[in-house]
């Protein structure tokens, strides 16, 4: 029997055969082991005045074993408002800031579990957070999440006195971890936040169960013009026990927001809505402010064209633009050009296209020296001198009227300076982006010195009854002291010495006599020239006169004045005599009337104080000695003396 059963092994082993086919058939799916543990929660609470809260947790997640699908979050904030855009990141992408690898995260606020716990006290509310797809597999990930909570509402904001205080509870977790931190960020107050903690008594012994058990908080505080952010830093987070966290706070930075807004706040909104930037908005605002700038340029060109011109066709001359364009088509040109200029100048890296359009531009608005419409201007009709009074020759004549881009003018002036303090403003602003276009805008000044420093009223023909007033005015009042400074020095000299005729010759100045002298042409009430006449009111026999007049010659930047001398004398007479040392650094012609000869004086600069020294010179030379003076040796012919240097003489149109 044994043998036999040897030989026939199939029997035997078709029982086992088939307990492991029922086994394998009636056996349950394997589920795959996975081990979550949390290794951080870094929290941020961010508070607005009105008490509500954004609630933002980055949770650090160290997974073993099969993927993680599911993660439950007990102890959030039971009226959680979750928003949208949860995410999970490996942690080396989340410590580079890369989202390349990022897994969005769904989350669900669970149903209350109504289930006391075991010590009795209700179950906290919990936040389900599902990773769809393959779910997290096994390393170290960041989840991020963010809610909004309204602490006002839930009691968690008190305020007490100057203060208030504010509590919050974070989620707890099965696993302990180090370093939690908390961030609190509130509006503004005049009080810094700080953290508060519950302290044992002067008696040694702690108020509550909770100060037993509250850990040592450091914080760090960062204030800034709207906001204060208190960093709270414990060293550890608890096992299984939620994170109480509580600060003071200044009352003032929570404010209720008003019960009604005042009139007109719905259009104020609107308008800041409408201020707000975008690219359309802000396209819009460029456009704007072309069209304002091609507006103000165009305006000023054509006002200062019809402002030249008219005052030009006053004097007596024809405008000269420096382009010789109508004014109408030159003015649009102009402020196109520099609208151009600018917008190129802001637009590219290279300035010297926007620069070459600004200087066009430059060149529409500026005005060239008028000249006379015909030869036969400069000739003047007969006329009479007649003697006026220096006060009434040399006041100051009226400001021209209706000059307002003339940088000569007060108007002028005062339009250029705030021009210019506009472009000044506009360059502070490009500095702060970009100093290379802030130079380059700066630069554009000359487009408007362009408009106020051309066509000035000083490049019209010059009126010789008009323009030498101040001048010759200059002139009579230094000559007056060039008389008067000898005859001071002689008196303190002849206080200490025994008085002598010649002392007394020498202490005496000639007294002088200034008045104007006006041309009246026949036929005309308004005078064409002002001389400045001198006259010593002792003077040697044959003196006519001594005048002070001013030649104006055309020049690039406007009319020039050249100062000249006359002395009228009579032929043959002792006052001719006396002059012939002075004679030779003039020049003699006839006079006026018959008779009379004229020498002409020019000083070497037209300035007023080598044309007084001129002045004063004639004037000692042909006035009277003082009774009982010794008279001065004549030189003979013969004697040797150094003779003036003669300079390139004008000649004079009225001698």
């Amino acid at each position: 029997m044994p043998s036999r059963i040897a030989r026939r092994p199939g029997p035997a082993l078709l029982l086992p055969l088939l307990a492991a086919l029922v086994s394998l058939a009636f056996a349950l799916p394997a589920r795959a082991w996975v081990e979550v543990h949390v290794a951080g929660d870094d929290v941020r609470l961010a508070i607005d005045r009105a008490g509500a809260a954004t609630v933002e947790h980055k949770i650090t997640l160290k997974i073993s074993g099969g993927p993680l699908r599911a993660l439950d979050i007990r102890g959030v904030d039971p009226d959680a408002e979750i928003d949208p855009g949860s995410y999970a990141v490996p942690l080396k992408a989340a410590e580079a800031s890369s989202l390349a690898s990022a897994r969005p995260v769904e989350l669900e606020l669970l149903p209350p579990d109504l289930r006391p716990r075991e010590d009795g006290t209700r179950r906290p509310p919990a936040l389900r957070a599902r990773f769809d797809g393959k779910g997290l597999s096994r390393g170290v990930f960041v989840l991020f999440f963010r809610y909004r909570t309204d602490l006002m509402k839930r009691g968690l904001i008190q305020q007490d006195g100057p203060s208030a205080r504010v509590s919050w509870t974070g989620p707890l977790w099965d696993d302990g971890y180090d370093s939690a931190r908390l961030t609190v960020a509130l509006p503004a107050a005049p009080d810094e936040p700080r953290v508060d903690e519950p302290r044992a008594d002067a008696a040694g012994e702690a108020p509550d169960e909770d100060a037993l058990a509250a850990p040592t908080t450091l914080s760090t505080l960062r204030r800034s013009v709207d906001k204060d952010e208190l960093e709270l830093l414990r060293p550890y987070a608890p096992k299984a026990e939620p994170m109480r966290w509580a600060i003071r706070a200044d009352a003032r930075a929570f404010q209720p927001e008003p019960a009604a807004a005042p009139p007109g706040a719905d259009v104020l909104g609107r308008l800041a809505d409408a201020a707000a930037a975008s690219p359309d908005r802000s396209r819009t605002l460029y456009l704007a402010a072309g069209a304002v700038l091609f507006a103000l340029y165009s305006a000023l060109v054509a006002l200062k064209g019809r402002e030249h011109e008219r005052l030009a066709r006053a004097a007596g001359v024809a405008p000269r633009p420096l382009v010789p364009i109508p004014l109408a088509p030159r003015a649009a040109l102009a402020g196109l050009a520099l609208v151009a200029g600018v917008a190129l100048e802001l637009l590219l890296r290279d300035g010297t296209a926007g620069a070459a359009l600004v200087a066009a531009a430059t060149a529409l608005a500026a005005h060239r020296t008028p000249r006379p419409e015909h030869a036969g201007a400069a000739l003047r009709r007969p006329g009479k001198w007649l003697p006026v009074s220096e006060a009434e020759a040399f006041r100051e004549p009226p400001r021209a009227r209706g000059v307002y881009l003339d940088v000569s003018t007060r108007a002028g002036k005062a339009l250029l300076a705030a021009l210019l303090g506009a472009l000044g403003a506009g360059v502070y602003t490009v500095a702060g982006i970009s100093p290379y276009h802030a130079h380059l805008l700066a630069l554009d000044a000359t487009a408007l010195l362009a408009i106020f420093c051309t066509g000035r009223l000083a490049e019209l023909p010059a009126d010789p009854a008009a323009r030498p007033v101040a001048f010759l005015r200059d002139v009579a009042r230094r000559v007056r002291r060039s008389l008067k400074a000898p005859a001071s020095a002689a008196a303190r000299a002849a206080a200490k010495t025994p008085a002598s005729a010649a002392v007394r010759a020498a202490a005496t100045a000639p007294e002088l006599r200034i008045v104007g002298r006006l041309r009246i042409p026949d036929g005309s009430p308004d005078a064409d020239e002002l001389r400045l006449g001198l006259s010593p009111r002792a003077a040697l026999p044959g003196f006519v006169a001594i005048e002070v007049g001013v030649v104006y010659m055309p020049g690039a930047g406007g009319a020039i004045g050249l100062p000249e001398l006359l002395l009228r004398v009579a032929p043959g007479s002792p006052c001719e005599r006396a002059v012939e040392r002075l004679a030779r650094s003039g020049r003699s012609s006839r006079g006026r009337r018959p008779g009379e000869r004229v020498l002409a004086f020019t000083p070497r600069l037209p300035t007023a104080r080598m044309t007084a020294a001129i002045a004063a010179a004639l004037v000692r030379a042909v006035s009277t000695p003082p009774a009982g003076a010794t008279p001065t040796k004549p030189q003979g012919a013969g004697a040797s003396r150094a003779a003036p240097r003669n300079g390139k003489k004008a000649v004079s149109a009225a001698a």
